[in-house]
């Protein structure tokens, strides 16, 4: 063989290496919330599952809340998002934060856990009641954010209130809203039970403390009728569960992950296969999965799910 002959071949085989290499390293990226936030926490799990136990590299890009993720998984800028299951109902409904900006894109993979939403004060505070909060400072609006203000406005309704009741201090999202709170300029926040950024407020003010929320017939069907596919559950004190320290009723609503038309389907049958079979790395990776029961991975929440994740679901049986 010539000198060229065999670098022709040499480069051949380089290229066909790398082609292969990069094939076998796909880059999959999953958008979330920011860091600190309990949908960081869940997307990093999630892409360290994926990552470790197969040729993808899922990576964790923070965004902002669902109104900003789920439609760059319906564009196909994103291959999978997490997200509560009330902001991709109404994704799908186009109704309220996507009232007139429907994305029908978008499909569920599984519900992972309840993600428990509440206002917070610090533990020493007089404030013991949604009640009390009439006339404090309270953060409000979540430009980014727009479904803790839909959860903000479920939840005063469950005591007769409305957002006139309270003195809002707009914030983008969530964890500025728990900024505002450490730094004073709040009295109350609102905010996901075990998110990191509550870890550190909770060291950082002395203690907090949530407000409970009703749980009779009555209250649950206020808080429906605000807050489709949600509920009101009490929430028992638990290692990492900063703010709990009885029995409290806080939101509830099934915490999903959500992939696009566009993402593949053997890829999300892939991810949808991993987050099954991993629960206890999950478990360990995030205090948020310590409910996470991989046989409740498909509910019937009305929501329309992606034909990978319904595939493995059939396969399995969780699924007719």
């Amino acid at each position: 063989m010539t000198l060229r002959l065999k670098t022709t071949a040499l480069l051949a085989a380089a290229l066909a290496l790398g082609t292969a290499f990069s094939a076998a390293a796909q880059t999959v990226g999953i958008a979330s919330n920011p860091q600190g936030s309990a949908a960081y926490a869940t997307a990093a799990a999630i892409a360290k599952v994926v990552s470790e136990n197969s040729s993808m590299r899922m990576r964790v890009i923070p965004q902002g809340g669902p109104v900003v993720t789920i439609p760059l998984v319906n564009t196909g800028e994103m291959e999978f998002s997490v997200s509560n299951s009330m902001s991709l109902f109404f994704a799908q409904k186009g109704a309220a934060m996507f009232k007139d900006n429907p994305q029908p894109g978008v499909k569920m993979v599984a519900s992972l856990y309840n993600l428990n939403v509440g206002f917070f004060v610090k533990a020493n505070s007089d404030i013991l009641t949604l009640e009390d909060l009439k006339g404090k400072r309270v953060s409000s609006e979540f430009t980014k954010q727009r479904v803790l203000h839909t959860m903000q406005e479920a939840i005063l309704a469950t005591a007769g209130m409305t957002l006139d009741d309270v003195q809002g201090v707009p914030v983008p999202s969530g964890d500025r809203g728990v900024e505002d709170f450490v730094a004073g300029n709040v009295d109350a926040g609102l905010f996901s039970l075990g998110s990191g950024a509550l870890l550190q407020a909770d060291a950082s003010v002395g203690g907090i403390r949530f407000l409970p929320i009703a749980t009779d017939d009555a209250t649950q069907a206020v808080l429906v009728a605000k807050a489709p596919g949600s509920y009101i559950e009490t929430v028992a004190p638990a290692e990492g569960l900063v703010g709990i320290t009885e029995p409290t009723g806080m939101f509830a609503g099934p915490f999903v992950i959500l992939a696009g038309d566009n993402t593949p389907e053997d890829m999300v049958y892939e991810v949808t296969k991993l987050i099954h079979g991993n629960a206890e790395t999950l478990k360990a990776a995030a205090p948020q999965f310590a409910q996470f029961n991989p046989a409740n991975m498909a509910p019937d929440l009305k929501i329309e799910m992606h034909p990978g994740a319904i595939r493995f679901y059939r396969e399995i049986g969780l699924l007719p």
